[in-house]
């Protein structure tokens, strides 16, 4: 209440309250949705994001992360802060931003523009969380390297020591993870297909989704061939326009794709 977050409420809606310990040790305060903070509510709204604790009956004042309309009008804020600069030499993703630029000079005079920027609009940056410049970052589950993306070696890890699904659901939530890396790997639809046939729209049934069975022997290659194609030197790297490029297509009775490629020395 002191931070200007939450006030007193009287609102007929309630959600329950969970401490998260985080990495670092302190502690996430979460009411079935986490942390924005910095977007007011309307006086209106307020109440229907009311919760109980022990000590009384409160509702945000701002924006908490995990409302359903939530993520897409953050996003919209933050794409109207940075305004031009977007593209140029900076991304955002809900609140994480990234900016890149060609040299160091350059790259400070970027840093200086986007926190101008947000400091304008009274949004404030999380110092532990910041990185500046690091020829080498995290973003979004990829490690970014000068010209080159790899997915995050530490996803890749967790995905490759995948034990062999027994349920349904293990054998649908591996193909999804794997597949937030699907432009990393060729021919990425066919190889995982077999393991789609486990989805919950599939199967149409939640008993059948979660109870214990044996892989299909296409399902048990896909996901030994995924792990194992998931251990190789996964990159792409940023076009050449010295370089030839190649257009590849496919098509067939159940959908159409393409994609641009670049033709390297290396192959």
């Amino acid at each position: 209440m002191g931070s200007g977050i939450i006030e007193r409420s009287t609102s007929p809606w309630s959600s329950p309250v969970v401490l998260v310990e985080k990495k670092d040790g302190t502690t996430r305060f979460c009411v079935d949705y986490r942390r924005y903070f910095q977007v007011p509510l309307d006086k209106a709204d307020r109440p229907k994001t009311a919760f109980s604790t022990r000590d009384g009956h409160f509702q945000f004042k701002v924006l908490p992360q995990g409302l359903t309309n939530g993520p897409p009008t953050f996003q919209r804020i933050v794409n109207q802060i940075l305004g031009p600069n977007r593209w140029k030499h900076v991304l955002a993703y809900i609140d994480d931003i990234i900016i890149y630029s060609k040299n160091f000079y350059e790259h400070i005079q970027h840093i200086e523009e986007v926190c101008s920027l947000l400091q304008e609009a009274n949004f404030k940056l999380n110092v532990n969380k910041c990185e500046v410049a690091r020829s080498e970052i995290l973003f979004l589950g990829h490690l970014i390297k000068e010209a080159t993306i790899k997915p995050d070696p530490n996803n890749i890890r967790g995905l490759v020591e995948t034990k062999e699904p027994t349920t349904a659901e293990e054998a649908f939530r591996f193909v999804k993870a794997a597949e937030y890396y699907r432009k990393f790997i060729p021919k990425f639809s066919i190889i995982a297909a077999p393991l789609h046939r486990y989805s919950p729209s599939t199967l149409n049934q939640q008993k059948m989704n979660k109870s214990k069975f044996l892989l299909s022997d296409d399902a048990r290659t896909a996901f030994h061939g995924l792990r194992k194609i998931l251990t190789t030197d996964l990159i792409l790297g940023l076009p050449d326009d010295t370089l030839q490029f190649k257009i590849q297509s496919d098509a067939s009775v159940d959908g159409i794709g393409a994609v641009l490629l670049q033709i390297t020395p290396n192959g």
